[in-house]
């Protein structure tokens, strides 16, 4: 029996020796083996409004229900109880200059409705941003004037409607650099006049070609041509100039595109019109091979432009998805949608998804689906431009 008792005894020292050895270890384990694991990304939200009624014919029907549906959008975005907190915390304050980006290639029924842009200066006002130190602006003015926005010098009470070019230009010091060669043409930065007479040439040459300034052919000029200056070369370029109304003159930026297919980068929507807006010499990032990747990501991958974009409101009330940029009634949709978030990346690939399913719905698959066209946007998220993860961007409606 002592035997039998003496066993007992050695075993259970055994067994207790183990557990405090396991203990001990545990105890003394490396901490970082112990870390809980990081907690996931956060969600990116976009909000998303939508009423067909809002629109008819191609027109807006009711303004100020489309300027309550903007506001709505922002203040579930910030969590503000009222518009003026909700532009607070996007980071505007009564010292600010903002620009409001719109885009009007498709002319006046496909570009940014003006009741949309009302309800920002409506917003930006009531944080105490004086009308004068609002800028409403597009790229080209002559495509500007065509969609309804003529450049209007601004006042104590009214806002300023101006255009990169031929309004307050390019940066001469601040450009993107790509080994892409582009031509160049009238309104370029670097494009050198050869002579006094090259303004009214280069007038008449745009109204013979129909420049429209979104990459087509008959943007482009032969050796001959007074858009050229009049040289025997054609003048080339590695570089794109910023605007000036993004490097120096505004101190924020809201976006304010529309949703509509475009051949040449796949889709118009908040990375693409804005990347392209902002800068010259883009058209040799148009179509094929690249269709704007990886310029465009790359183009908004400055420090100056994610401190100055504050939101992107994204126009739907007129979508396009085939035909695009310009208007083609045949292929647009009356679905009265806004979209509101500060990624302009996880708006693209949500509505990307939309133009995709009206391009397959649309007799029976005769239009392609945009496809690798629109790669530019996955690019943009590699870049921590945004996320299209679908798992982490958080899609909310509000009424």
């Amino acid at each position: 029996m002592n035997g039998r008792r003496t066993i007992a005894l050695i075993t259970l020292a055994l067994t207790v020796g183990a557990i405090c050895s396991v203990t001990a270890l545990a105890q003394n384990a490396d901490p970082v083996a112990t870390t809980p694991p990081a907690p996931p990304p956060p969600l990116s939200p976009v909000i998303w409004s939508e009423n067909p009624d809002v629109i008819q014919r191609f027109a807006v029907t009711d303004n100020q229900r489309v300027r309550e549906m903007v506001d709505r959008c922002l203040l579930k975005l910030t969590s503000a109880s009222d518009i003026a907190t909700a532009w607070t915390r996007l980071g505007i304050t009564p010292s600010d200059i903002v620009g409001i980006k719109i885009t009007t290639t498709g002319g006046q029924l496909l570009s940014t409705h003006r009741p949309i842009v009302q309800a920002i200066c409506a917003g930006l006002k009531a944080v105490g941003v004086p009308p004068s130190h609002i800028v409403v602006w597009d790229k080209n003015e002559a495509i500007m004037v065509a969609a309804g926005y003529a450049p209007t010098p601004a006042t104590d009470s009214t806002v300023a409607i101006d255009s990169v070019f031929p309004g307050t230009g390019y940066d001469p010091d601040v450009f993107y650099k790509n080994g892409i060669i582009g031509s160049l043409i009238w309104g370029d930065s670097e494009f050198v006049r050869h002579d006094d007479d090259l303004d009214e040439a280069a007038q008449e040459a745009v109204k013979k070609k129909g420049y429209t300034g979104d990459g087509s052919a008959s943007d482009f000029t032969s050796i001959d041509d007074p858009l050229n200056g009049g040289s025997t070369i054609p003048q080339s370029s590695d570089r794109s100039h910023y605007a000036r109304l993004v490097t120096s003159i505004c101190t924020k930026i809201v976006n304010v595109p529309v949703l509509t297919d475009n051949s040449a980068i796949g889709i118009d929507g908040c990375l693409g019109t804005l990347a392209f807006g902002m800068i010259d010499n883009d058209r040799r990032f148009q179509n094929d091979p690249t269709f704007g990747d990886p310029a465009i990501g790359e183009i908004l991958d400055k420090d100056f432009v994610r401190r100055k974009v504050v939101v992107h409101i994204l126009d739907a009330l007129i979508s396009q998805y085939a035909g695009g940029p310009h208007f083609d009634p045949q292929f647009t949709k009356s679905i009265g949608a806004i979209y509101v978030g500060r990624d302009p990346v996880a708006i693209d690939s949500l509505v990307l998804k939309r133009l995709e399913a009206w391009r397959a719905a649309d007799r029976n698959g005769r239009i392609d689906l945009i496809g690798k066209a629109a790669s530019h946007i996955h690019s943009a998220a590699e870049s921590n431009i945004g996320t299209d993860d679908p798992a982490r961007i958080q899609l909310i409606r509000v009424p």
